[in-house]
């Protein structure tokens, strides 16, 4: 046996598993706040394995002919909560390094869900989900623009290193409606009710865009000598 494989053997492992929306900002700021904690990490003695599931927000949004965001935000919270937390938010992502934009247009994020379920069951599925998130946030939070638009989700697959032409002719389909589906549903029956939600190593469960000590000593509670 060589040294590398003892050496990968003797690892300790770090799963996490991720309930999120991709229209959903505290989840946007979880990751940013959970990669902190995560660069604290000496990956030469610790496996880490990210895995993101899907969950809808707002289930109610249209498929087709996306409303415009601000309007549906007043329409579901109420335009004085709307004028309050939208401020907040924005400054809250200033100091995480996102650059909030609460213009353009929203729509259902099922199909976003199942692309990032797609790219899951690839080569290196984890790093591409992860590497698509990045891009599905960064397009819906900083450049106002629309993930129920398939056209955007083909870019952003294209972002990561895929063909734009197995994109749509994916998403055109209906291959992994029934998966995805069935995942939301059964996260609903578990109980979560809001997003992000952060099980660490299938034994801890935080809620909530915890700041980067929680994740710390999540990972401590688990046995990780960090």
């Amino acid at each position: 046996m060589s040294n590398s494989q003892k050496t990968n053997e003797n690892k300790q492992e770090l799963k996490i598993d991720i309930i999120s929306d991709n229209i959903c900002p505290w989840c946007y700021i979880g990751k940013l706040r959970l990669e902190k904690a995560l660069s604290q990490i000496n990956t030469s003695v610790i496996n880490i394995s990210i895995i993101w599931h899907p969950f809808e927000l707002d289930p109610h949004l249209p498929r087709n002919g996306s409303l415009m965001k601000l309007d549906r935000y007043k329409q579901k919270f109420g335009e004085e909560f709307v004028k309050l937390r939208l401020p907040a938010m924005i400054e809250t992502g200033k100091q995480e390094g996102i650059h909030f934009s609460f213009g353009g247009k929203i729509g259902s994020t099922f199909d976003s869900h199942r692309l990032l379920y797609y790219v899951k069951q690839q080569e290196n599925g984890e790093k591409k989900q992860n590497d698509l998130i990045n891009v599905l946030f960064r397009y819906y939070f900083e450049q106002e623009q629309d993930l129920s638009d398939h056209q955007v989700l083909i870019n952003a697959a294209e972002q990561i290193g895929l063909k734009s032409n197995e994109i749509k002719e994916f998403l055109q389909s209906d291959q992994y409606k029934k998966e995805v589906r069935e995942e939301i549903n059964q996260n609903q029956r578990d109980g979560i009710s809001g997003v992000p939600n952060f099980r660490i190593n299938d034994r801890i469960e935080l809620s909530g865009a915890q700041e980067p000590k929680e994740f710390i000593q999540a990972f401590r509670k688990v046995g990780l000598n960090i």
